[in-house]
């Protein structure tokens, strides 16, 4: 590992030294200050075996091991940060700091006749994985109830689709919490008898979705907890469908019992 070199994001010195074969590395503690990521060590530790490591750094007591993140790792911060400036961190990165490294080296050239190992310019796999990323972003950042896990779901299923890179290692990251919703109104409908027009006025009438003024069907604060929106197209950002898990039956037909809804369910 070379000597490290020092960029500066806006209030935040950011270390990066490169490897023998060209990579840079990152000081993670530098970046997740900079992405205002509070919790480094969770952070650091959702990402893959390959995309960090330990570094070395001076200190007036002496050397000091650091813990390291590539520039794979690097993206994978900047995408779960929800940080003003995580935009912004990422142009910095993309138009200053790995420019600087493939153009000149982040480290000082021996005087012998070979050159030094330098970065190559982004690849066109590397274009179409930024730019689902990019994608994946805009959806968490601008379209109502689209959470970030499963913007990067998405994400995830969409660079494998369009690369043919494996992404099984990088759903291990995303949260398990709570299971897909898969199910519109017509499936939802299907598994108890009922039209997908019945279901939704049932789901209306346990509160858990209202109609918009356009017509489209728009999920209450209780029906948050049962569903997701979900863009019906990258292209039509303002048009969703909802999509229910399995155990919102259960919710109606507690319903049911309660109350004089008739649900089709028992």
């Amino acid at each position: 590992m070379h000597p490290l070199a020092h960029f500066n994001f806006e209030a935040h010195r950011v270390r990066v030294s490169v490897d023998e074969r060209g990579e840079p590395w990152f000081v993670a503690a530098d970046v997740c200050e900079a992405l205002d990521i509070a919790d480094s060590p969770k952070a650091l530790g959702r990402l893959g075996d390959d995309e960090k490591g330990v570094g070395t750094t001076d200190t007036p007591g002496g050397l000091k091991r650091v813990a390291t993140v590539n520039e794979s790792g690097v993206y994978r911060l900047v995408f779960t940060s929800q940080a003003a400036g995580a935009e912004r961190f990422k142009r910095w990165l993309a138009h200053e700091v790995l420019p600087t490294l493939r153009r000149t080296g982040a480290y000082p050239r021996p005087a012998a006749p070979h050159a030094q190992p330098r970065l190559a310019p982004f690849s066109p796999l590397q274009d179409q994985v930024l730019a689902h990323l990019d994608v994946a972003r805009t959806l968490a950042s601008f379209v109502p109830g689209h959470k970030p896990e499963l913007a990067a779901a998405h994400a995830l299923d969409a660079i494998q689709t369009d690369t043919g890179l494996s992404m099984e290692h990088h759903r291990k990251g995303l949260s398990a919490a709570a299971p897909p919703a898969r199910l519109n109104a017509m499936q939802l409908g299907q598994k108890v008898g009922l039209s997908a027009r019945k279901m939704n006025l049932r789901l209306e009438a346990c509160g858990l979705q209202r109609q918009a003024a356009s017509g489209e069907w728009e999920l209450t604060d209780a029906g948050w907890e049962y569903a997701e929106a979900v863009p019906l197209s990258p292209h039509e950002h303002s048009a969703c469908q909802l999509l229910w898990r399995p155990e919102v039956l259960g919710v109606l037909e507690d319903a049911a019992r309660s109350s004089a809804i008739s649900v089709g369910l028992g």
